[in-house]
């Protein structure tokens, strides 16, 4: 296996302690995709960058959308890959997760045991399930060809004492959905993800406009905005299939709650495999406005409630 590239921004050499915050870790990397062996494959290079991950003793090490299996996949691709919660990748993400000492947010292709088949993101940690979230908003044709949308809300989980909420890709485009995480404790929010530039639509056709860099934009005001810890952790490189070639923006980050990144993938790491490792920690961060506060100022008020799925 090549090198994996490392860059960090710490605060010291001791991570965060308990409830203060959290050190994070994000995985970027070009992946094989959607076969048996590409499965294989990943989770050998997942073991690879937890294991390195736990050098920098990374409290939260994430992986990008779909990772065990890859993204751009068929739906008859999605039902051969997909694994129950219970299934081998989870399985193998709950021993590295007490072997090496780091919660690991992984996502894989689930298959429920009602037959369906979502975009799921597993949370373990200390070698248990903490959460397993399914992909509530589906972006595209293709997404809604291959998964079911999920029916539960994005949830919030204590790791290092300190709250992690989950979305996933499109999701972290969608300003309530920050709102309803942050009003249930989150002071984090990590969002795996496949951004492509350019990429094959579900009815062949190559698109004319890339995926939008939601990192120049919609990332750094979502954390501002909420004052919110968000991690962006996408993929890089291609992957290629019979359809086409997909090619990601490798645009992983970390950016604070006054809106600025701590750590941010740069050219190199868009040409290696690399690990993105800061520290979150909320009382090292200035305040973002002399005396307003968003989320204690806000007068309207959000039903925590999921509408039928389109």
């Amino acid at each position: 296996m090549s090198p994996i590239r490392a860059v960090c921004r710490l605060n010291s050499q001791e991570p965060p302690y308990a409830g203060s915050g959290i050190r994070l870790g994000i995985f970027q990397a070009e992946n094989p995709v959607g076969t048996p062996d590409a499965v294989e494959a990943n989770l050998r290079r997942l073991h690879e960058a937890v294991r390195m991950a736990s050098m920098y003793r990374c409290q939260l090490t994430v992986f990008p959308e779909c990772y065990v299996t890859g993204y751009a996949l068929s739906p008859d691709e999605c039902q051969q890959l997909a694994e129950p919660s219970s299934g081998d990748t989870v399985t193998t993400a709950c021993e590295l997760s007490l072997r090496y000492e780091t919660a690991i947010a992984l996502p894989y292709v689930e298959r429920a045991s009602r037959g369906t088949v979502h975009d799921s993101i597993a949370l373990v940690s200390d070698g248990e399930l903490v959460a397993n979230y399914r992909k509530t908003h589906l972006y595209g044709a293709a997404e809604r060809a291959n998964f079911t949308a999920g029916t539960e809300l994005p949830p919030v989980s204590k790791i290092n004492q300190y709250p992690v909420g989950l979305l996933n890709c499109y999701e972290c485009e969608f300003p309530p959905l920050y709102q309803s995480l942050v009003q249930r404790g989150a002071g984090l929010v990590v969002g795996p993800t496949a951004a492509d530039q350019h990429f094959v639509l579900h009815d062949g056709t190559p698109t004319r406009v890339p995926y939008p860099d939601a990192t120049e934009h919609i990332i750094p005001a979502m954390a501002s905005v909420w004052r919110v810890f968000v991690a962006y952790a996408n993929r890089r490189g291609w992957e290629s299939t019979e359809r086409g070639y997909w090619q990601y923006r490798g645009n992983s980050g970390v950016w604070a709650p006054d809106g600025s990144a701590l750590v941010a993938a740069g050219p190199e790491e868009r040409s290696v495999d690399s690990l993105l490792v800061s520290d979150c920690v909320p009382d090292r961060i200035p305040p973002f406005s002399p005396e307003g506060d968003h989320y204690s100022d806000l007068r309207v008020s959000l039903r925590h409630e999921l509408l039928p799925a389109t």
